[in-house]
């Protein structure tokens, strides 16, 4: 390891301090920060091969735990994306980039980077958040249930765009409709179109699937179960039982 630690030094300019934690482990000291001036985590330890591991033992997630929780599939979709984005493995919350002497430099540039954003995400706005719940909902039904035949933004009643579902399914001679839920405002918006299709007699299933469906108020969950014909309560719930209901529609 002495020749890749001073091949560091070399690369920063001795603008470091690197410190030997266990035997093959070592604490990268740099000048890099977080948004709120902690200085980034970083580690760097031999995998054999002229080949290097640049790691933080979970201290990244663990860091952000403090102020963040990543307790929703949508958060935890963030955090798997940004990995994916930047090649990095994460194995039991220790965040890892496999590197080798050549690349060294921009490979520590480079994950010391994507730490300060996963160090962020307390920070990523609401509505970012919030839309991976209809961009997961949209993958869903068109990787998964496409053999019923599902459109997008269908209008049951010609030419009222506002009352357009989200998305229709034809199982058989009569259309499922359902609406993503994940706010007071489209949970209204849901009761509102499907009273408005039965006083059109349109004949249909109408289904509703939420983010969180015990955020909801009460009213407007009494309303939602007033009006539809299936409540999903959650994505999860809608990925694991959407296939099932729709054969039995068939």
């Amino acid at each position: 390891m002495e020749h890749i630690i001073q091949n560091i030094k070399n690369e920063f300019n001795g603008k470091l301090f690197i410190k030997q934690k266990r035997p093959d482990i070592y604490q990268l000291l740099l000048p890099i920060y977080h948004e709120d001036g902690d200085m980034i985590d970083l580690f760097i330890t031999p995998k054999g091969d002229n080949k290097f591991a640049l790691c933080d033992y979970g201290l990244t997630l663990q860091r952000l735990a403090y102020s963040y929780d990543i307790d929703t599939e949508n958060k935890e979709s963030i955090l798997q994306k940004i990995l994916s984005e930047n090649k990095l493995n994460e194995q039991e919350g220790n965040i890892y980039l496999e590197t080798k002497p050549e690349t060294l430099f921009s490979d520590i540039m480079h994950i010391t980077q994507a730490y300060a954003k996963i160090g962020s995400m307390r920070y990523f706005k609401r509505e970012v958040i919030e839309n991976l719940f209809f961009e997961m909902l949209d993958d869903f039904i068109f990787d998964e249930l496409n053999e019923f035949h599902p459109k997008k933004k269908v209008m049951p009643i010609p030419n009222r765009d506002d009352l357009e579902a989200d998305y229709s399914f034809q199982p058989n001679g009569k259309p499922v409709y359902l609406f993503g839920v994940k706010d007071v405002a489209k949970a209204r918006l849901a009761t509102l179109s499907y009273q408005a299709y039965l006083l059109n007699d349109i004949k249909y299933h109408g289904w509703v699937v939420t983010e969180n469906f015990e955020a909801l108020p009460r009213k407007d969950k009494l309303r939602l179960t007033n009006t539809c014909d299936k409540q999903f309560t959650s994505l999860d719930e809608f990925k694991m039982n959407a296939k099932v209901f729709l054969e039995k529609e068939r």
